[in-house]
């Protein structure tokens, strides 16, 4: 790891039909891609709440990304546990065989 800063740069996006300047250290598309994602879930939130008060359905929008973030991260130590389990019982396993062949 470098301890070279990350070189910034500013990105123009547009969430609900307003245009932001964006400083970030990751790229451009990236950042869009970001930015259209938040931009799909408020029209979303919009269109099936019916909230039309931009600080509402800015806050709405945050608390349903941060639920599919929660829930995602939920999912990622689910199966992390059942991979961890797995690799478990392989290891006993093969020491198990290991153990059970004879010396030579």
């Amino acid at each position: 790891m470098s301890n070279t800063p990350k070189s910034s740069m500013t990105v123009e996006v547009e969430i609900l039909g307003e245009t932001y300047a964006i400083k970030s250290e990751t790229s451009a598309e990236y950042t869009r891609q970001v930015a259209e994602h938040v931009d799909s879930m408020a029209r979303e939130i919009r269109e099936e709440s019916g909230v039309l008060d931009q600080r509402k359905l800015v806050i709405l929008t945050a608390i349903a990304i941060t639920d599919q973030l929660f829930r995602m991260r939920e999912g990622v130590e689910r199966v992390k546990a059942v991979a961890e389990k797995r690799a478990e019982r392989l290891t006993n396993e093969v020491i198990k065989r290991l153990e059970a062949v004879p010396e030579i």
